[in-house]
């Protein structure tokens, strides 16, 4: 079976690292799979990929209006001739239409979450995605709150829709072994995030509690630190914030990084400060790594985190119940271990790469066997 999953870029981002983890657990005998990207792909990002055969192609399309790339689309697709296109999110939404005058019989939809709370509620975007569902075989949402959205306010059937969760490398993060753990008492907290420096992930919300939370600690204040790991173009802006509050020296910004469960290691607590999310990734990660985590009440949140069991959800954007919940720990250190552990069972039990690559496998054979069915029947209507 010939899978074409069509993104804008294929860059480090939780949808991207979602479609790795796809096509390196999906069985190889079965499937053959190209990307084709929109706007271009990073090369070392691509090498994660660990199946073989899979092929990518850029379709350079300019910024702004160019409609010249549906053109090169509808040829690559003529001339790679898929099984089954499997696009993602609005900005891939009208390859859906020359996937379908290119003749691909199955053709598949992902919704990822969004940017910002805004475009879930903007009208315009809706009906895009209600113009174009004629054409889609069938939905793929990956929360909840992305299945309310595509029955509720785009209108589509609920038995056209198939929810499938990201799944996490539980053998990748691991756990901290209890050897190298310190008395709780006695060693420096390291309170992280890990994501793209953007307006949409509101590490300026953390910061903020971070310093709320020092004035608190009191004597501890000293064993209190906090990283913010990744790259942006948010990043001098949160910088001269730290510098505005004046925690420089507990507070540090060193980049993206190529090794995310050497980071989780380091980590003694998870915070997810966003203004939107799908089902984060990186939530996935730090429940694997063993850490309890810290989430605002957006996108697929409440299907991971379960408050008081593995972390905790505040109210997005709010300064006062995010210093709290950080308090919470420092007050209880023994919530650290206990929530943490819970996180890698829940990680475990429900969250792995198998799991979700097992869902994707059967969607995948499941539209096959449809179309296969179709095709047998309508060939006996003309014998007949």
């Amino acid at each position: 079976m010939h899978i074409c999953h069509i993104v804008f870029r294929f860059d480090i981002g939780g949808l991207e690292n979602g479609i790795v983890n796809v096509l390196n657990c999906l069985p190889s005998p079965g499937y053959r799979h190209s990307i084709l990207c929109l706007s271009g792909y990073n090369p070392e990002f691509f090498g994660r990929i660990q199946a073989d055969g899979v092929s990518i192609h850029t379709l350079n399309k300019a910024p702004g209006k160019d409609i010249g790339y549906l053109k090169r689309l509808y040829s690559l697709l003529r001339e790679l001739r898929p099984d089954i296109v499997h696009t993602r999110n609005l900005n891939t939404l009208e390859c859906q239409a020359i996937a379908w005058l290119a003749r691909v019989p199955v053709r598949i939809h992902g919704e990822h979450g969004w940017d910002s709370e805004e475009a879930k509620i903007r009208r315009k975007p809706a009906l895009i995605r209600k113009l174009f569902s004629p054409l889609i075989s069938r939905y793929v949402a990956l929360s909840a709150e992305t299945e309310r959205y595509l029955t509720g306010r785009v209108g589509i059937s609920s038995k056209r829709i198939e929810r499938i969760c990201n799944g996490v490398d539980i053998s990748r993060f691991q756990p901290r072994s209890p050897a190298a753990q310190v008395p709780l008492t006695e060693f420096v907290w390291v309170i992280g995030s890990i994501g793209r420096l953007a307006k949409v992930k509101n590490h300026s919300l953390l910061i903020r509690a971070f310093e709320r939370l020092l004035d608190k600690a009191g004597n501890r204040r000293d064993l209190l630190r906090l990283t913010i790991v990744g790259d942006g173009p948010c990043r001098q802006q949160l910088a001269a914030l730290v510098k505005s509050l004046d925690i420089e020296d507990q507070v540090s910004l060193p980049g993206a990084s190529d090794n995310i469960p050497e980071v989780m290691s380091g980590l003694s607590l998870y915070v997810q400060p966003s203004f939107a999310e799908g089902i984060s990734n990186t939530i996935l990660e730090s429940m694997a790594a063993g850490l309890p985590v810290i989430t605002t009440d957006v996108g697929g949140a409440r299907e991971l985190v379960q408050p008081g069991f593995n972390g905790e959800i505040t109210a997005n954007d709010n300064v006062e119940e995010l210093t709290e919940a950080l308090w919470l720990y420092i007050k209880d250190p023994q919530r650290l271990r206990t929530q943490g552990a819970n996180s890698r069972i829940r990680a475990e039990q429900h969250f792995s790469l198998t799991t979700m690559a097992e869902r994707y496998h059967l969607l995948y054979q499941g539209q096959s066997a449809a179309l296969n069915r179709n095709r047998n029947h309508h060939q006996n209507l003309r014998r007949t």
